[in-house]
């Protein structure tokens, strides 16, 4: 008799349990970074960098299927990682809606509020691209300024493909290598002068924690070195650790990271 109740116990609970399965809310799946419409986008597009937004806009409407499926993904994420591939990726990609929505422009600069008026939505929220941006800020790595894309020619160059998950760590390396290694948009050391893109001065905070917002300017080489080092050729680190030149920032260039070639070909 015990065995028969614990029996009927057991199914009353696995039927339960099925119920409640069945009647939970099926939430769309986050987008694979490493394998989506996006990535498809990006790897047709983008050269060097530099962004084909005429060929874009002939495929708008794959744009905004990936930018449907941003817009009803769940807040749920397996990992940090996936977290931040995720909003990295909804940067670059509402940066794009915004500029393909206001063609031709020269510069984001030349639309009102395209940073902090312009909404997306994004995880079931409606978001500006500070706010985007913000979302991976909080996550931790710095690295990120490298990955995320104002559509400026100042701006760290957009990859051709999206950011994945398992493959983050990697992705973001190769961006800080590249980009602090560029001399005409991330670092150059000139005699005693150490040139930085105005990125590390607008978010200092980041790079160096602790630091109030507008104090960068008084740093020294010696805060921020640690920090970015592991980036660096040895030869130049090693120049800058004995040097130890005065921090100054680079013009930024806000034309637009377009393909002007491809436009002329076509």
């Amino acid at each position: 008799m015990l065995i028969l109740r614990r029996m009927m116990l057991c199914a009353l609970f696995g039927g339960l349990l099925m119920v409640c399965a069945l009647s939970r809310p099926a939430f769309p799946a986050a987008p694979d970074v490493g394998d989506t419409v996006w990535d498809q986008l990006l790897r047709r597009h983008v050269r060097d960098g530099l962004v084909d937004y005429a060929g874009i806009q002939a495929e708008s409407s794959q744009l905004e299927q990936y930018l449907e499926a941003l817009a009803h993904t769940p807040q749920l994420w397996s990992s940090k990682a996936a977290e931040l591939a995720f909003w990295i990726n909804a940067y670059n990609a509402c940066v794009m809606k915004g500029v393909l929505d206001h063609q031709p422009i020269r510069s984001v600069k030349d639309v009102k509020g395209f940073f902090d008026q312009m909404h997306y939505r994004v995880a079931g929220e409606s978001l500006t691209l500070n706010q985007i941006e913000a979302k991976g800020r909080a996550l931790g790595d710095w690295r990120m300024h490298m990955a995320v894309v104002c559509a400026s020619s100042s701006c760290p160059p957009l990859r051709s493909e999206a950011y994945q998950t398992e493959h983050l760590d990697d992705q973001l390396a190769e961006q800080a290598r590249d980009f602090l290694r560029d001399t005409r948009r991330g670092l150059r050391l000139d005699g005693d002068a150490l040139w930085l893109s105005q990125v590390f001065k607008w978010y200092a905070q980041d790079f160096v924690p602790g630091r109030r917002p507008g104090l960068f300017q008084r740093l020294t080489v010696g805060d921020l070195l640690p920090v970015i080092q592991p980036y660096l050729e040895p030869r130049l680190a090693d120049q800058i650790a004995s040097r130890k030149p005065t921090i100054r920032f680079l013009d930024y260039d806000w034309s637009l990271n377009e393909q002007w070639v491809s436009h002329q070909a076509r």
